[in-house]
């Protein structure tokens, strides 16, 4: 077996002693391996693989813009018979599939095997763990760490120059929403953290991308308009028939809500024409109101929601 020596530091942290080094991503995917529940019941720790998001992360790197300065995390293994050097600050070990165990960073280890681009990697090693200590670091790793809220990530794409069209769309929509007085939407959007009582803007992302179609045509003051004047009559149904106006905040209630849009606004645009307003959303939700339970607007499927609306919605028509 080959034998690869790195420039290394060595840290102390509690009871723990670990190896900082950068080592290339071709050495790295060629020592390494992951032990998953799945293949080892008793002893594995790790999730399994999930190839898509590996591949990603191969596709990011060959772009020739990624950069992925995280350390991937390993547990050195009996075999890699892995040495350290004092006096030139340098670690030694061999290369074969079990040197290594990842104990964070498996996607990433197997996104940069399949990148053709060949890049250096910053690794931190540990050395002489129990399997007990495997698990154990596993557990504090994926525990202590926070991830980034997916609201703030989603919340400075514009900054990154990331959106594309359809969230662009979105964002304006929100936006107006947020600093329309008018809106029945103002002062409850919370655009880069959640927040109780108020629609984020993942949430309402994820809303208008069951309308996108029917919206392509209009502009984001348009459907900023249409939707404030949908969303207003829905609001004042469900006070007029006792219920609490703070249901429509709910996430999945809000989606369903929103999803049903759709089927409202066509009955508006068959009675009276392409004339979206308050009053004529009432005339056409006010017996679909009258014959259902506010109750049965909250709850965890949207799709209940949507297929209870439905229901009632296209049991009232009458010509």
């Amino acid at each position: 077996m080959a034998r690869e020596s790195y420039a290394a530091v060595l840290l102390t942290q509690g009871e723990h002693r670990f190896y900082q080094l950068a080592m290339p991503s071709d050495i790295l995917g060629s020592c390494t391996f992951v032990s998953t529940r799945d293949d080892d019941p008793e002893n594995g720790f790790q999730r399994l693989l999930d190839v898509k998001r590996a591949k990603e992360i191969s596709a990011y790197i060959d772009s020739g813009h990624g950069t992925i300065p995280t350390s991937v995390i390993l547990s050195a293994q009996e075999a890699c018979g892995l040495e350290y050097e004092s006096r030139n600050k340098t670690v030694s070990f061999e290369i074969s599939p079990n040197s290594f165990l990842i104990l964070d960073g498996q996607h990433r280890t197997y996104g940069f095997k399949l990148a053709e681009t060949k890049i250096r990697v910053p690794v931190i090693i540990y050395d002489g763990l129990s399997r007990q200590d495997e698990s154990r670091l596993f557990i504090d790793i994926n525990s202590k760490q926070r991830g980034v809220p997916s609201e703030l990530l989603l919340d400075i794409k514009k900054q990154a120059d990331y959106e594309n069209t359809e969230e662009q769309l979105f964002r304006d929509v929100f936006d107006r929403m947020g600093v329309d007085p008018s809106s029945p939407l103002f002062g409850r959007l919370t655009p880069s953290k959640r927040a109780k009582n108020k629609i984020s803007r993942v949430t309402f992302n994820a809303a208008l991308k069951s309308i996108y179609p029917a919206l392509t045509s209009r502009s984001s003051a348009d459907i900023q308009a249409i939707l404030s004047e949908y969303l207003a009559s829905v609001r004042d149904q469900i006070i007029r028939n006792g219920g609490d106006e703070d249901i429509i905040l709910n996430s999945v209630t809000f989606r369903a809500i929103v999803a049903f849009f759709i089927q409202a606004a066509r009955r508006v645009k068959d009675r009276f024409g392409p004339e979206y307003t308050v009053e004529n959303f009432d005339t056409v939700l006010a017996p679909l109101f009258d014959s259902i339970q506010i109750g049965k607007l909250s709850g965890t499927s949207q799709a209940k929601i949507l297929d209870y609306l439905d229901k009632h919605f296209k049991g009232e028509f009458q010509l």
